[in-house]
């Protein structure tokens, strides 16, 4: 009688997987087929039976001696074996978000410093901006006052009356 892996965790009620586990784990003697898959004869079936029963004696000592047919209650293996992890989990959590919170104000910090040096850097080209149009305005308002000036001024009479003058 040969049976394969699959087989094998079936009549014995546990994984595949754990039937793999156990092979390597206690060197169990088994053969293996063409394609690499175990196969086992009533041997190595009896073998891993009497693992399969020291493995649940092992576990005995933490029956629930009030119900011996339940090895745990719920409430048991909640605060045995989910109840840590769950704390270290919320734990890992919220050191994750502080340091996610730190994160960003790190990085609000550094965008609100860089809007203020960009802010900073347009007033002052806007400033530097008045101060050429006030020049330019300067200039215009000089421009329109000499010609204002010599507008004012009387022009000078040239041509035929001029002659004429210096002939009387």
């Amino acid at each position: 009688m040969e049976l394969k892996t699959s087989s094998v965790a079936k009549r014995l009620g546990v994984s595949p997987k754990t039937i793999q586990r156990w092979v390597k784990k206690y060197n169990v003697p088994c053969q293996k087929n063409e394609a690499g898959h175990y196969v086992f004869d009533a041997e190595a079936v009896a073998l891993l039976e009497q693992i399969k029963f020291e493995q649940g004696a092992a576990l005995e000592p933490c029956i629930n001696q009030e119900n011996p047919q339940h090895p745990f209650s719920a409430d048991e293996l909640f605060n045995v074996y989910i109840q840590p992890q769950l704390n270290e989990f919320t734990s890992r959590l919220q050191n994750i978000e502080k340091k996610l919170n730190e994160k960003a104000d790190d990085i609000v910090s550094v965008q609100l410093l860089h809007h203020r040096r960009e802010i900073e850097e347009l007033a002052s080209q806007l400033h530097s901006l008045e101060q050429r149009i006030a020049r330019l305005e300067e200039d215009v308002n000089r421009e329109q006052a000499i010609i204002t000036e010599n507008a004012k001024q009387k022009p000078k009479r040239r041509g035929i009356s001029r002659i004429m003058s210096l002939f009387v």
